[in-house]
């Protein structure tokens, strides 16, 4: 009888071990780095002053690279030129007064990750940000310019339609709080 139980447990543990071996499989042929680009565009928030003409709509475009840790998380790292937003008014009596900001970011996120099938998954991410503004402004006989930088709590959903083992099409939206801009883009990804 107890050979009986040790030949069944054996069993169990090899079928165990048999099921669980494609899913293990599986999880470690996606764990690797993966590099990308993407471009899109920015819409910054805030109210336009009344009297002004304001632009807050730009071109983005980022560059990005990651580890796949396994098959639901990430880490990656960004470089992003957010793009600008114009502001301007004409004044009476004085003319044409305009000022322009341009905003770029380099950061981190954490990216929780759900396959959907066998080529697409959706991805929601996490991360901060440090990013610089450059301003600059102009009026008749004026010029005037500035910059300064800070820390931004990113957050965004995306999915991945993996078009091969090593390629694929990533879109996301991604909101940079602090900066109150949020960007749609469509990318690329190489997967090594």
């Amino acid at each position: 009888m107890k050979s009986n139980k040790g030949v069944v447990a054996a069993a169990a543990v090899g079928v165990a071990m048999a099921f669980s071996m494609p899913v293990f499989a599986q999880a470690q042929a996606q764990a690797g780095w993966y590099a990308g680009a993407s471009l899109g565009q920015m819409e910054a928030e805030g109210a336009c002053p009344g009297g002004f003409s304001c632009d807050k709509k730009d071109t983005a475009w980022k560059i990005f690279g990651g580890y796949r840790i396994n098959r639901n998380f990430a880490a990656e790292v960004f470089y992003a030129n957010l793009g600008k937003v114009t502001v301007s008014a004409t004044v009476p009596g004085v003319g044409t007064v305009s000022a322009e900001g341009k905003l770029q970011s380099i950061g981190a996120a954490a990216l929780g990750i759900w396959p959907v099938g066998e080529q697409f998954e959706v991805f929601g991410k996490l991360g901060i940000a440090s990013s610089d503004n450059k301003t600059s402004a102009t009026g008749p006989g004026v010029t005037a310019s500035g910059s300064g930088s800070g820390s931004d709590i990113l957050f965004g959903v995306g999915a991945t339609y993996n078009l091969s083992r090593n390629f694929g099409v990533r879109a996301e939206w991604e909101r940079f709080n602090d900066s109150e801009v949020n960007v749609l883009s469509i990318g690329v990804q190489y997967k090594f």
